[in-house]
């Protein structure tokens, strides 16, 4: 989650076109974050192949398997990669898929304790006689 809430923040920074953002957002609400890891995997790694890409860039059922999505698909990944945005942990072979690191902040941020505004804290414009 705290992944896929950062990877909007990098896509914006590195100004990455409409489908290198679409698939980094992919990419990081599949992977594991560094403290929801339940699994004991590395976190912010990225396992699916073109086909689960080909779909996370519009590419539905059976077309997700052809020759044009995967040149869609490998012509992002390369931006992606260019950019900094990810980078390859082990390239895809028969039978193996690719794995990919995305390389950005997937920990929880620090929790403050939020102020109530005092025009929409209700306990306290009670105590002072006003009903709702």
């Amino acid at each position: 989650m705290y992944a896929a809430k950062n990877a909007v923040l990098v896509a914006a920074q590195l100004e990455l076109g409409s489908n290198a953002a679409r698939l980094l957002l992919h990419m990081a609400l599949e992977c594991w974050d560094d403290h929801d890891n339940p699994a004991g995997t590395s976190p912010r790694r990225y396992f699916g192949g073109r086909e689960m890409s080909a779909i996370a860039l519009g590419f539905l059922a059976p077309e997700n398997g052809s020759d044009r999505a995967f040149q869609v698909v490998n012509r992002t990944i390369r931006e992606l990669l260019g950019k900094g945005a990810i980078r390859r942990v082990r390239s895809g072979r028969s039978g193996q898929r690719a794995e990919f690191e995305l390389l950005l902040d997937s920990s929880r941020p620090l929790t403050m304790k939020r102020r109530l505004n005092p025009v929409v804290d209700l306990t306290e414009r009670r105590g002072q006689g006003v009903t709702f």
